[in-house]
């Protein structure tokens, strides 16, 4: 035990001057860490190196008290550190993984909790279904409105949407103005179909904004979820229902099509090969013979694409031809194909001409003109000798470019066609307007029109129309000896048809020049021939 008189020592030493002194920068040394701490302890400590071991005993006491004191206070910190934190990366997991527009779940977060339901879904009752929502109208929202109007636009939607999902079903935005909703379990293809109906009157009702009513309109696109398929596939199926939408009648939904779609890889894979064809040049140029139909004279050839597929076989024209259309490759693909047909003709006689069908795309082009005659130039074959075939379609739009086109050809030398005359809305307007030098008469009109007696009408006033006009016609389609006789009992001057050949390729010109055309008439038995 102590005595008084030591306890009022340790007292008096426990609350000293130099004791609070220390302990007080020992409290504060995080904070006095910056503004030199150590030198002021050094300071101290030299100023008092006379102490006793009792002050000493006590400086260690008095340390261990500053040092929890500051673990206390430093845990507190590290702990407030900690929660703010989490806060932070929780807040920035709900941005990420929702829209920030719309709050409805992101594309991210969609494919997250789909990939979760496709793995409790083993236990469900029966099938789930999947809308895919575009909007109709949106862009031009922006255009006139502002984006302000498009962000109050996508957020109307999106709270029309989250109430057709039904309970347990799933609302996301994909991006930009689609969306899509995975139906809850409880609802059948009978429901689906009634809740896109609903889907489509609520989103045309008009959006107020600023004093203003915005109107735009959906279309969507439905699949039933096959868990077997994955949901790649699933979203890939719902694409292409809307895509059917939105390519047809829009504002309206549809149900994915296995069979539209299986057209729709094939014409995608076709494209694609289309593109490697087009680069090789391996669509190549069959002819076709034309002939005057009073003495059988052969007069030239129409220039026919044909594409043999490595694994297809012979593709139809009809086919890649729209598809080159569609993708961009019709220009390289017509010239490419007028280069091999100007090469291999450039060999034959010269009363003999080539006639080369233009796309209606392909005539839209502005280097139409300066492509066809660079072609020209290269194979050294003469513009008299080609005789260039346009639709309708080509020149309806705007007559007066189609006129300066025209003019364009025919300063080279190129005569010009009207193809399929007869099977458009406008055609005398065309030549009216149009200087054409040749009528082609579609082969709907001409093919049996010994008994068709309505195409006879017509192509006995396509016959008299050109008659006036000062134009040569050619009658395409001629299949029969009966075919033949009634053309040449209305005049008409030039024909083709498997009457008289079917389209060959470049190899066997010089066999039908030495044969069946060495004396400027056909064989004597075209039917036979016809038939095969």
């Amino acid at each position: 035990m102590l005595s008084p008189e030591q306890r009022a020592k340790w007292r008096s030493r426990l609350f000293s001057v130099p004791t609070l002194f220390f302990l007080s920068a020992v409290i504060t040394w995080p904070f006095l860490a910056e503004f030199e701490a150590f030198e002021v302890f050094y300071q101290f400590s030299r100023s008092h190196e006379n102490w006793e071991l009792d002050e000493i005993a006590m400086l260690g006491f008095n340390l261990l008290i500053a040092l929890g004191l500051s673990v206390w206070y430093k845990s507190r910190r590290i702990k407030r550190l900690a929660e703010y934190r989490e806060l932070e990366r929780n807040r920035a997991d709900v941005n990420a993984r929702h829209d920030p527009l719309t709050g409805l779940m992101n594309r991210r977060a969609f494919y997250e909790v789909v990939e979760n339901l496709s793995a409790e879904a083993q236990d469900a009752s029966g099938p789930r279904y999947v809308a895919l929502v575009d909007l109709d109208r949106f862009k031009p929202v922006n255009d006139v409105h502002g984006h302000a109007a498009g962000d109050a636009t996508l957020i109307a939607a999106a709270e029309r949407l989250r109430e057709e999902a039904g309970a347990g079903g799933v609302v996301a935005r994909l991006g930009g103005d689609e969306f899509v909703l995975v139906f809850g379990p409880a609802m059948d293809a009978a429901s689906v179909e009634r809740a896109a109906r609903r889907i489509l009157r609520s989103v045309e009702q008009p959006i107020p904004f600023n004093g203003q009513s915005i109107l735009v309109g959906a279309s969507i696109g439905l699949v039933q979820w096959d868990q077997d398929r994955g949901l790649a596939e699933m979203m890939r199926r719902a694409d292409h229902a809307l895509y059917q939408v939105k390519a047809g009648a829009r504002g309206s939904f549809a149900w994915y099509d296995e069979d539209a779609d299986r057209q729709s890889r094939d014409r995608a894979e076709i494209a694609s090969d289309l593109k490697h064809a087009v680069e090789n040049h391996d669509i190549v140029p069959f002819f076709q013979p034309i002939v005057r139909i009073d003495s059988s004279e052969l007069v030239g050839f129409e220039v026919l694409a044909r594409w043999t597929h490595p694994t297809r076989g012979n593709v139809p024209p009809f086919v890649f031809i729209e598809i080159a259309e569609d993708s961009g490759l019709i220009g390289p693909l017509g010239m490419a194909l007028l280069r091999k047909a100007c090469i291999h003709a450039a060999a034959w006689p010269e009363e003999l001409s080539i006639s080369f069908n233009i796309s209606p795309i392909q005539f839209r082009e502005g280097a139409l003109v300066e492509n066809v005659q660079k072609v020209l130039k290269e194979t050294g074959f003469k513009p008299s000798r080609l005789t260039i075939e346009i639709t309708e379609s080509s020149v309806i739009d705007d007559f007066e470019i189609a006129r300066k086109k025209i003019d364009a050809f025919k300063a080279l030398g190129i005569q010009i066609a009207l193809d399929d005359f007869g099977t458009g809305y406008s055609s005398l307007a065309c030549l009216r307007s149009l200087p054409f030098d040749r009528l082609k008469i579609d082969r709907s009109f001409v093919t049996d029109i010994s008994e068709q007696r309505q195409s006879q009408q017509i192509v006995s006033g396509i016959l008299s129309l050109a008659s006036g006009l000062e134009l040569d016609v050619t009658a395409e389609g001629i299949e029969t000896a009966d075919d033949l006789t009634y053309l040449q009992g209305l005049h008409c001057s030039l024909g083709q048809g498997y009457f008289f050949e079917k389209p060959v390729p470049a190899e066997q010109i010089s066999w039908l020049l030495e044969t069946e055309w060495s004396d400027n008439h056909v064989m004597s038995q075209p039917d036979v021939r016809a038939a095969s």
